[in-house]
């Protein structure tokens, strides 16, 4: 009981704390949470060890990113067993951004990943993910339709795009022995492909579009994650408080203004590299799932910042995220 109330204790602060700070979004990046990556598991799951090998789930996220746009989104997901150790899962979100230059929405990045279990056994399990992020969430001429102030004049900045605009590899290895689990991954660039044209300079007339980051034909550096996590009991109840570090490998990079002649005659943009945007984000995250029969689990989770990078132009700047779920295992 005493050990129960522990728990509690260390767990609570993790589900109130909402710091006004900002980091960088996890779950629009993608390898954070491939497959198996975040979720809690323990031995007594029957949607993880027992007969079940497949689930489908439906997420609903709510999140707070740069100057104040609120980011929602809804993810159907589906994970099929295709044998007690090798898995199969694809997610496709469709995102809803709303904020003080306009709104946007429609179908994001699909993620999709095969996840393979090295060593499966009740205390301990080894899991190795592959997987791809494919650009399926589309940026012009959508986004500036929606523009608050403008039909084409206006492009609106990353945070309100639906997609990132680039083909990822992700990998992963998590290491789960009893109630603590270790992840390890890893997402790597094949194909930069960002379309976004945002620019101050075409914002002229609104002083709010200063404070975010530019960002016209964006290229993104690598992402390097840590994750751990400590799974905790309470009946039906499974919480999972952890830290999730993610590690920016190198400076992000945009085009200069483009200069007018150079758009006609299709000279190359000059590029340079954003200064601050590369470094460390460090997340405090908690995951819980309900058991609501040998089926169906209620799920939630919730992440805050405790260190930032100081540039972030890709738009996934969270000073708050919180997901509810609910799974089936079939």
């Amino acid at each position: 009981m005493m050990r129960h109330l522990l728990h509690l204790l260390i767990v609570l602060p993790v589900l109130i704390y909402h710091d006004r700070a900002s980091a960088q979004g996890c779950s629009d990046a993608g390898v954070c949470t491939a497959g198996p990556i975040g979720q809690p598991a323990l031995p007594q799951d029957s949607a993880v060890g027992g007969p079940k090998r497949h689930f489908a789930r439906l997420q609903y996220s709510y999140a707070i990113g740069e100057q104040g746009v609120v980011i929602m989104q809804v993810v159907p997901e589906v994970s099929i067993g295709i044998t007690e150790r090798l898995a199969v899962q694809a997610k496709l979100p469709y995102v809803m951004a709303d904020g003080d230059l306009g709104q946007n929405s429609g179908i994001g990045d699909l993620v999709a990943t095969a996840s393979y279990r090295f060593i499966k056994q009740d205390d301990r399990d080894l899991t190795g993910i592959l997987g791809m992020r494919v650009p399926t969430g589309r940026f012009v001429p959508e986004s500036f339709e929606k523009a608050t102030y403008g039909p084409t004049a206006h492009p609106l900045p990353m945070p309100y795009q639906v997609g990132l605009g680039t083909t990822d590899l992700l990998l992963g290895l998590q290491y789960r022995y009893e109630r603590i689990s270790a992840a390890f991954a890893y997402q790597h660039v094949l194909k930069q492909d960002n379309q976004s044209t945002f620019l101050h300079r075409y914002w002229a007339d609104v002083p709010a579009a200063a404070s975010y980051f530019e960002s016209f034909a964006l290229e993104r550096a690598d992402d390097a994650v840590l994750r751990l996590q400590y799974a905790a009991p309470f009946g039906r109840l499974i919480v999972q408080p952890g830290l999730l570090g993610i590690l920016h490998m190198g400076k992000d990079s945009r085009s200069e203004d483009p200069n007018t002649l150079d758009l006609i005659r299709d000279r190359p943009f000059q590029r340079r590299e954003i200064d601050g945007s590369e470094g460390l984000t460090l997340n405090l995250t908690a995951d819980m799932r309900y058991k609501l029969s040998s089926s169906w689990w209620l799920e939630a989770s919730v992440g805050s910042p405790l260190v930032v990078r100081e540039v972030r132009p890709d738009g996934l700047t969270r000073s708050v995220v919180t997901n509810v779920g609910l799974r089936f295992a079939f």
